[in-house]
C-alpha cells in the first residue's frame, strides 16, 4: 500500500527510461490528465484507492485533487511536480518488489509501459490534476482558425492537421443519396427519388434533400428506434412468464415527437414527469410510460416489496444510462467504485422514482399493470379517419365483386376434395371428466351425467376439463368442442360482450399419461387447422391460434340455436395408448368475456370432413349451377369471399382497415407514472437488501453535480429532478444528447462509450467539438432536427467511406474522422430495406404491434406455462399488411425477440441499450436467403422486373441498382449474368422446385410469369439482397 516510500532503486528503471526516450523523442505534446492520466488510474488503482470509503486502502483517494495532494497514511503528496524520482506515484508503479509495486500482483493488473511512460511524462510537466472532464459544465470553445463553412468542420479539420490528415474527398451523389435516406429515414431512397436528386443541378441541391428528408414522417421512425433501445421498450412484461403488455402508444408518441421536432428538454421532461405538470393532457401522461417500460412480474414465491425495489432500480438505472450517461448500479450496494456516487445519494435518486401507485405482484391479468389510463393515439387525425373509412367502402365493395373465373376454379378444387375424402370419422365421447374454473368457485361448475361441462352465475373467463380417454382409443386426429344451442331450454350462452353468444379465444390441448388440472404449454399438443359449424364476420375460428383478447372464434348469431361445434386437427397423429388423459384449456375473455354455460368434448378419428365444409356448401357444390336454387348460389359466393385462398388479399385488406379505424377511434391502455396518495418512504438497502432497511432518505441529487434547491414547503419530485437534467449548467445531458445523435449517423460516437462518461468511459476524440455541439444544441431550444441538419450538411459527414492500407493501419476505427462512416445497418433496417425494394413494405406510421413471418413454434417452448388473458405464449402470425409493416412496429417479446433480427444484434430491451454490437455470423446470411420475408421480397422484386420489358442485362441493371442505389461494374455484371443463366437452367429442369420457390409468402404470385423463369430471378434477387453493399451503409 501507499503507507511509506520504498527503498531506492534505481537500474530497473531502465528499461521504461529507454521507452520513454524513444517514444518522446521529438515529441512535446502536453499530457492531459483527464485524457491520459485518468484512464489509467481508474482501471488500475480506483478500486482501492477511489470514491469507495469501503474498500479505501491506506486512506488514499486518487480520484480527487486532494487525495493528490495530501496523500494516504503516509501524509505525504503523491506526486511532486517536475520530480518522478521523488514521486510515490511513480516509485510505486516502477517498483519490482511485490510488496511495494502497485497495482499488487494479487489484484491481476498491470500498468503497461507505455502507460508508464505517460504518467512519468505527466509529473514531468507539473502533474497538473483535472477534475472528471464530463462532471465540469462546459464552456463554449472557440472556433478552430480554420476555413471552413461548418464548424464542425473545423474542430475535425483541426484534429485531422495536428495528425497530419486530410479531409477524404467528398462522396459521390449517388453514395451521399443513400446515405442520407437511410440516416435520416432508415429506408433506402426510391428509384424517383434518386434521380430528383441526380438531376438537381441547384447549388443547394443537397441542402434540399437534408430538408425533405427531415420532413418525411418516416424522420420520427428512425430517430425513435435508438430511443426504444434505451427506454428497454418492449410488448412483454418480461420475466419467465413474460405476458403481454399494450405499450404502443408511447412508441407512437415517441416517433409523433421526433416527427414534430419537439424540443429536447420538452421531450425528456415530459416522459420523466408528464403527469406531474399543470394538467397534464393525455399526450403527456403517454409520455410517462418511459419510465413503466421495467420488467413486471407476479411469479409466485417472489416477494412484492422485492419486486416493487427492482422497479425502482430500473427506473434509476435508465434515467442514468439513458439520460445523463451515467452508470448507477453500484450505489445500489455501496458507493460507486469509480465515480463520485455514494450509496445514500444513489438512494436520493431512488427516492424520485419509489412514489408510483404501482404493485409488486403484477403482470399477468389485464394485459397492464396499474397505474394505467385510456386514450387514443397521439397520430390519430380527423384526415386520416376520413381517408381510412373510404377506403375501407372501397375494399368491402371489391371483396363483395364477383370474380366468375377465380370462383368457378375454386368450385371445382372443392369437389375435387369432396371426392378425396373418403375415410369416415368416428368422434370419441371422453369421460371421467373434471372441471375447473382457474379464477372461479369450483362450486360454480359441474360435469353432468351426459359428461358435459355446466358452469352457472355469471361468465367465466376461462376453463381447464380433465378427462381420461377410452381405452383402445388408439389414434386420435383432433378434437370437437360442442355448445347447447341458446333455445335447448337447458342452459343458454352467457354475454356481456355479445348478447346470444360467446367468443372463444384460445384452446390448448394437452395429452398426459396421468391426470393434471392445469396444461403445460411444454407439452401441449400443437394444432395448425381450425373449422367449426359455423362463425360470425370477423370471428374466423382460426383466430383461436390468438391471445389476443380481440380476437378469437364466436358461432353466427343467426346458428345459436343449433348446436355449434369447433374443430381442431393435430399437427400429427396423436397416439393415446401411452398418453390415456386430456386436458384442455378454453378460453373466452373476449370485452367483458362472454363464455358459454354448458359444452362437451369428443376426439376424433379419421378426416373430420363435415367440419371441413359445411353441410349446406356440400350439398350446393354438389349440384350442376343451373339447379342451384338462389340461397345456395348466394351461399356458395359468400362462402368464397369468405373462405378461399383467391380472395384471402382482399379479405385481409378489409380485416385490417376495420381494425386501422379502431386503432384510430378507440381508446387505448397505456401504463403510466403518477404519485402514490400514501408515498413510500425511501430507506437506504444495505447491500441493495429490500428488507435491510438504514436511514431515511428524501429525494435529491448527487452531491459532485449542480445543485438542486429543496423547496421549503414540500420535497423534491420527478419534475423538479427533470428540470435539473436539462438546466443550462448540467454538464451531462446535452453533452449525452448530441453524442447520442453523432453516434446514430457516424457508428461510434465522439464518446465511444455512450452509457458511461464516468471516469470508467472513454475520452471524447475530439472533446471541443462535443462541447460546442452541447451548448449550441441547448442555445438552439434544444432542436433536434437543426443539429442533426448541421451534422449531415458538414464536410466531415459527405466524407467518401473508401479508404487506403496506410490510413486503415493509422486510424482502423477512424477515430480521425479522416474518412466517412461505413458500418451495417441495424437489423430493423435490414428487414426494412428488402421489404423497401420489393415494392412490399407498407409505409403507414403508427398502430399496435404486429407479427410477421416467424419461425416454427418458438413462443411455446420458451413458455412457462398455460395461456391467461395476456400471456403471449403462443404465436399467432398476422396477414395481410401487417406482414410489411416497417420493423419498429414489430411485437417484441422480451424472452424471445424476433429471431430474424435477434441474429443482427437487436437487443431483448430487458434493459436500457445505448448501443449495439455488431457481429458477422453464417446465420446472418442464411437468413437472408431462406428467411420467408426475404425470400417473398426476392420474389416481389423479380416479378416486378419481369413485368416489365427488358432483355437480361437491362434487368440486371435495374435489379442492382434498385438494391445498391448504383449501377454495377463489368465485373460485377459478368458474374451476374452467369447467375441468371446458372438459376434458369435449374429450374427448367425442376418446375416443381420452381413451384414450391414461388409459394414461399402470403402475397400472391403474378401467374401470368412462366414459373422457371420468376423462380431464376427470385434466387437472383436473393443473392443481391444478401450482397454485404446491400446491408452496408457507405
Amino acid at each position: 500500500m501507499f503507507g511509506s516510500r520504498p527503498t531506492p532503486m534505481n537500474w530497473h528503471y531502465l528499461p521504461i527510461l529507454l521507452l520513454l526516450t524513444l517514444v518522446t523523442q521529438g515529441q512535446t505534446s502536453e499530457v492531459s490528465f483527464n485524457r491520459d492520466i485518468q484512464p489509467i488510474l481508474a482501471r488500475n488503482c480506483f478500486a482501492c484507492h477511489g470514491p469507495d470509503e469501503h474498500e479505501r486502502k491506506a486512506k488514499l483517494r486518487l480520484d480527487t485533487a486532494e487525495g493528490f495532494l495530501t496523500g494516504g497514511s503516509s501524509k505525504e503528496p503523491v506526486t511532486v511536480a517536475g520530480k518522478p524520482e521523488s514521486s510515490l506515484l511513480w516509485e510505486r508503479m516502477v517498483s519490482n518488489d511485490p510488496d511495494e509495486i502497485m497495482p499488487p500482483p494479487d489484484s491481476h493488473k498491470e500498468i503497461s509501459a507505455e502507460e508508464k511512460t505517460l504518467v512519468r511524462k505527466w509529473i514531468k510537466q507539473g502533474a497538473r490534476y483535472e477534475g472528471h472532464w464530463a462532471f465540469i459544465t462546459p464552456s463554449l470553445p472557440a472556433l478552430p482558425a480554420i476555413e471552413e463553412a461548418n464548424p464542425i468542420d473545423r474542430f475535425v479539420g483541426e484534429r485531422l492537421s495536428n495528425e497530419g490528415l486530410a479531409f477524404s474527398l467528398e462522396a459521390d451523389r449517388r453514395t451521399l443519396a443513400r446515405r442520407l435516406h437511410l440516416d435520416l429515414t432508415g429506408l433506402p431512397p426510391s428509384k424517383q427519388q434518386m434521380a430528383q436528386f441526380l438531376s438537381d443541378g441547384k447549388a443547394k441541391a443537397y441542402e434540399n434533400m437534408v430538408t425533405r428528408l427531415l420532413n418525411s414522417p418516416h424522420f420520427g421512425e428512425r430517430l425513435a428506434l435508438p430511443w426504444l433501445d434505451a427506454s428497454r421498450y418492449a410488448d412483454t412484461n418480461g420475466y419467465s412468464i413474460d405476458g403481454g403488455r399494450d405499450a404502443w402508444l408511447w412508441r407512437d408518441w415517441v416517433i409523433k415527437a421526433f416527427n414534430e421536432n419537439m424540443p429536447y428538454d420538452q421531450f425528456l421532461t415530459e416522459q420523466l414527469a408528464g403527469d406531474l405538470l399543470e394538467k397534464p393532457s393525455s399526450s403527456q401522461l403517454i409520455a410517462t410510460a418511459y419510465n413503466r417500460h421495467h420488467s413486471v412480474t407476479h411469479e409466485g414465491g417472489t416477494i412484492g416489496e422485492e419486486n416493487l425495489v427492482n422497479y425502482a432500480v430500473d427506473r434509476v438505472k435508465t434515467t442514468g444510462e439513458s439520460i445523463m450517461g451515467l452508470t448507477t448500479g453500484c450505489g445500489q450496494c455501496h458507493d460507486h467504485k469509480y465515480d463520485p456516487l455514494k450509496q445514500v445519494e444513489y438512494y436520493k435518486l431512488f427516492a424520485f422514482f419509489n412514489t408510483l401507485d404501482d404493485h409488486g405482484h403484477d403482470g399477468d391479468r389485464g394485459v397492464n399493470p396499474r397505474p394505467f389510463i385510456e386514450a387514443k393515439t397521439p397520430l390519430s387525425t380527423d384526415a386520416e379517419v376520413a381517408s381510412v373509412k373510404i377506403e375501407l367502402q372501397r375494399a368491402e365493395k371489391e371483396l363483395a365483386s364477383p370474380a366468375p373465373a377465380l370462383q368457378a376454379t375454386w368450385e371445382k378444387d372443392v369437389a375435387r376434395e369432396l371426392k378425396r375424402i373418403g375415410q369416415k370419422f368416428q368422434l370419441i365421447s371422453l369421460d371421467h371428466l373434471t372441471a375447473t374454473l382457474p379464477n372461479g368457485d369450483p362450486n360454480r361448475i359441474q360435469v353432468k351425467k351426459d359428461e358435459s361441462v355446466e358452469a352457472a352465475g355469471g361468465d367465466f373467463s376461462a376453463y381447464n376439463v380433465c378427462c381420461r380417454i377410452p381405452e383402445g382409443t388408439g389414434v386420435v386426429t383432433g378434437l370437437r368442442v360442442m355448445f347447447e344451442p341458446a333455445n335447448s331450454g337447458k342452459v343458454g350462452f352467457g354475454g356481456k360482450s355479445m348478447p346470444g353468444g360467446f367468443v372463444m379465444s384460445t384452446i390448448t390441448p394437452c395429452f398426459n399419461p396421468f391426470p393434471a388440472k392445469n396444461i403445460d404449454l411444454n407439452t401441449a399438443t400443437p394444432y395448425d387447422r381450425v373449422t367449426a359449424s359455423s362463425f360470425k364476420p370477423g370471428f374466423r375460428p382460426e383466430l383461436v391460434h390468438d391471445t389476443s383478447r380481440r380476437t378469437g372464434w364466436a358461432p353466427a348469431l343467426s346458428e345459436v340455436d343449433k348446436e355449434q361445434h369447433l374443430t381442431i386437427t393435430f399437427q400429427e397423429p396423436v397416439d393415446t395408448a401411452n398418453q390415456p388423459y386430456l386436458t384442455t384449456e378454453l378460453v373466452f375473455n373476449y370485452g367483458e368475456g362472454a363464455s358459454p354455460k354448458k359444452f362437451r368434448l369428443a376426439l376424433i378419428k379419421g378426416t373430420d370432413d363435415t367440419s371441413m365444409l359445411p353441410e349446406a356448401l356440400r350439398k350446393a357444390i354438389a349440384l350442376a349451377p343451373e339447379h342451384r336454387t338462389t340461397s345456395q348460389i348466394e351461399f356458395i359466393r359468400d362462402y368464397f369471399n369468405a373462405q378461399s385462398r383467391a380472395k384471402s388479399p382482399a379479405r385481409h385488406h378489409v380485416s385490417n382497415l376495420k381494425k386501422r379505424l379502431e386503432v384510430l377511434t378507440g381508446n387505448h391502455r397505456i401504463m403510466v407514472m403518477n404519485t402514490s396518495q400514501k408515498p413510500r418512504i425511501t430507506h437506504v438497502l444495505e447491500r441493495g437488501f429490500y428488507a435491510d432497511k438504514r436511514q431515511a432518505v428524501k429525494p435529491g441529487v448527487p452531491a459532485f453535480l449542480p445543485a438542486l434547491e429543496v423547496p421549503s414547503d414540500r420535497d423534491l419530485n420527478r419534475l423538479d429532478l427533470a428540470r435539473w437534467l436539462v438546466r443550462p449548467d448540467h454538464p451531462l445531458t446535452s453533452r449525452v444528447a448530441v453524442n447520442r445523435f453523432w453516434q446514430m449517423l457516424f457508428g461510434r460516437g465522439i464518446v465511444e462509450s455512450s452509457a458511461d462518461f464516468g471516469t470508467q468511459g472513454e475520452w471524447p476524440t475530439h472533446p471541443e467539438l462535443l462541447d460546442w455541439l452541447a451548448l449550441t444544441f441547448q442555445s438552439s431550444g434544444w432542436n433536434v432536427k437543426d443539429l442533426i441538419r448541421r451534422i449531415v450538411t458538414s464536410r466531415t459527414y459527405r466524407q467518401s467511406s473508401n479508404t487506403t492500407p496506410e490510413l486503415l493501419e493509422r486510424d482502423p476505427l477512424n477515430e480521425f474522422l479522416a474518412r466517412g462512416p461505413r458500418f451495417r445497418l441495424s437489423a430493423e433496417m435490414i428487414r426494412d430495406h428488402a421489404l423497401a425494394t420489393s415494392g412490399l413494405l407498407v409505409r403507414r406510421v403508427g398502430g399496435p404491434s404486429v407479427k410477421p413471418y416467424h419461425p416454427g413454434d418458438l413462443w411455446r417452448q420458451v413458455s412457462h406455462y398455460g395461456s391467461t388473458p395476456a400471456t403471449s405464449q403462443t404465436y399467432v402470425q398476422d396477414h395481410g399488411e401487417n406482414l410489411y409493416r416497417r420493423s419498429i412496429y414489430t411485437y417484441w417479446k422480451r424472452t424471445l425477440p424476433p429471431p430474424g433480427m435477434a441474429a443482427f444484434d437487436a437487443p431483448n430491451r430487458e434493459t436500457c441499450t445505448t448501443g449495439r454490437g455488431v457481429t458477422n455470423t453464417p446465420l446472418q446470411a442464411f437468413i437472408l436467403m431462406n428467411d420467408p420475408q426475404y425470400v417473398e421480397a426476392s420474389r416481389a422484386l423479380a416479378q416486378h422486373l419481369l413485368s416489365e420489358e427488358g432483355s437480361d442485362q437491362e434487368r440486371l441493371l435495374r435489379a442492382f441498382e434498385q438494391v445498391t442505389s448504383r449501377s454495377p461494374r463489368q465485373d460485377e455484371l459478368e458474374i451476374l449474368k452467369t447467375a441468371i443463366a446458372r438459376e434458369r437452367a435449374r429450374y427448367r429442369d425442376d418446375p416443381s422446385g420452381a413451384r414450391s420457390l414461388l409459394a414461399v409468402g402470403e402475397s400472391l404470385p403474378n401467374l401470368d410469369l412462366p414459373a422457371a423463369e420468376h423462380a431464376a430471378w427470385t434466387n437472383l434477387c436473393g443473392l443481391l439482397l444478401n450482397l454485404s453493399e446491400s446491408v452496408t451503409r457507405r
